[in-house]
């Protein structure tokens, strides 16, 4: 039987950092099987959501369910952002290598055309 974790009881109806889900994994035993019942939770971070992933997608043992759409929705961004290639535009802005810290600031520096 699989055991159900309610993250908004237990984490909130926000989940902003990696460390919560690092915390929630902690927590987790690796002989059981989790459901991890979003309901109620309303935003989560780019980061958090990446940490949910890595977490289902590593175990098994963990689903999620009742996602909020906002979560959803960033969810799959996590999931197209690690399967569709990367696109980079070509620039034509040149690559300037500084040896320290001072060539870089003046490299930085902004002087008007007069």
């Amino acid at each position: 039987m699989k055991k159900i974790i309610k993250i908004n009881k237990v984490y909130g109806d926000e989940l902003h950092t990696r460390q919560i889900i690092e915390r929630l994994k902690s927590s987790l035993n690796s002989e059981d099987d989790y459901l991890l019942d979003m309901r109620g939770v309303q935003r989560v971070s780019r980061s958090a959501a990446d940490e949910l992933y890595n977490l289902t997608h590593t175990s098994k043992r963990v689903e999620i369910i009742n996602l909020e759409p906002y979560v959803e929705k960033m969810l799959s961004a996590v999931v197209l952002g690690r399967f569709l290639p990367r696109h980079y535009e070509q620039s034509d802005v040149p690559i300037i290598n500084c040896a320290t810290i001072d060539q870089a600031a003046t490299q930085l520096s902004y002087t008007p055309a007069l």
